[in-house]
């Protein structure tokens, strides 16, 4: 497993940094993505959102 950290703004305007976790197993590579708190995020082209929507970032 590796990972690596980017920086992104939200929709509230303030700073965040986001997690990107990639484990690769038997071949397949999975692609995880949280935030430093352990919110896990949804990634929908350079939008990331929270599982009920109430936060939304766009990568830096």
């Amino acid at each position: 497993m590796s990972f690596r950290q980017f920086p992104a703004v939200g929709d509230d305007g303030n700073s965040y940094v986001i997690i990107e976790f990639h484990d690769e197993r038997d071949g397949e590579v999975s692609l995880r993505y949280e935030l430093a708190d352990g919110q896990r995020l949804v990634r929908k082209d350079k939008r990331f959102s929270n599982a009920d929507g109430t936060l939304v970032l766009t990568s830096a």
